[in-house]
């Protein structure tokens, strides 16, 4: 079995619990942990399952205003928050609208905040 984990991190929080899902997966063949920059529909169509997680920006997935508030966020004076090295590729909205049609089974997780979805949202939606 060949299992594909992409993410979109801003902060590197959602990097971690990709690395750790992929971690999940011992039994199976082949493992793959890549940022979302870095998946093309080639791997994802020879894969059997394919994990897809994002940050919860504004109640959903992020967008180029909220990727871009995000960094702001983190070079603001006094900002304990550190950048990604993946952050600065394209998010999982312009992805998908790249991708097409691909045929194989699929997951999806967010990372958010620690309060009831209802408000929040969820960018796994």
């Amino acid at each position: 079995m060949k299992v594909v984990v992409v993410y979109e991190s801003m902060y590197g929080n959602t990097h971690l619990v990709a690395d750790a899902i992929g971690g999940g997966f011992d039994q199976a063949d082949e493992v793959i942990v890549l940022a979302v920059a870095d998946t093309g529909p080639d791997l994802l169509e020879s894969a059997d399952l394919v994990v897809v997680g994002g940050p919860t920006h504004a109640h959903g997935m992020s967008r180029a205003s909220t990727r871009e508030a995000a960094v702001d966020a983190a070079h603001k004076s006094g900002s304990d928050l550190t950048i990604d090295p993946a952050a600065e590729g394209p998010g999982l909205r312009d992805w998908f609208d790249s991708l097409g049609q691909i045929r194989t089974s699929a997951a999806a997780f967010d990372t958010r905040i620690d309060a009831p979805a209802a408000l929040t949202g969820r960018a796994s939606k």
